[in-house]
């Protein structure tokens, strides 16, 4: 389905791309970037000197068949000013992005041996807009798929 596969994000960046859909099948899951995800200018594949876009995109993270090692908060003010961190169950989280509740905004990226943190936005289309977003897990393989890259969108 994809022309180009990365088994890892030496040139890649996740920072600032909204996942539309989100899938879990035999132990894989993917997120689905509709606008794609950046290739800094080093990758071979880029032939500006440019940061650009891919065209539509995916993220296949290998965890394993229990999803239920993802571990998925949101944060939310209280309208004391309190913030609450709020668990959320995997497939719950998937179907709220899944069905349109709101997007995923990647933010920053953590990892360590096989093991990965990703600080995220959630946006909702009403008050309060957006909240903050925390998703975790192991996985021992990962690969970004893309087909074509957008040189009309640069970082």
């Amino acid at each position: 389905m994809y022309k180009h596969c990365d088994l890892n994000d030496c040139y890649i960046s996740l920072h600032d791309c909204c996942a539309e859909k989100i899938n879990f099948d035999n132990g894989i899951l993917s997120f689905i970037f509709p606008d794609g995800f950046w290739i800094t200018h080093q990758h071979s594949l880029n032939n500006s000197d440019k940061t650009v876009l891919t065209d539509l995109s995916q993220v296949d993270f290998q965890i394993g068949k229990d999803i239920d090692q993802i571990e998925i908060y949101i944060f939310q003010k209280t309208k004391k000013g309190t913030i609450i961190r709020d668990k959320w169950e995997p497939l719950n989280f998937i179907n709220a992005v899944n069905t349109g509740d709101f997007k995923l905004e990647f933010i920053t990226q953590y990892k360590s041996y096989q093991s990965f943190l990703f600080k995220c936005w959630v946006w909702f289309d009403k008050a309060p807009y957006h909240s903050e977003c925390e998703i975790s897990f192991s996985s021992e393989n990962v690969s970004y798929r893309w087909n074509e890259l957008r040189y009309d969108c640069s970082w």
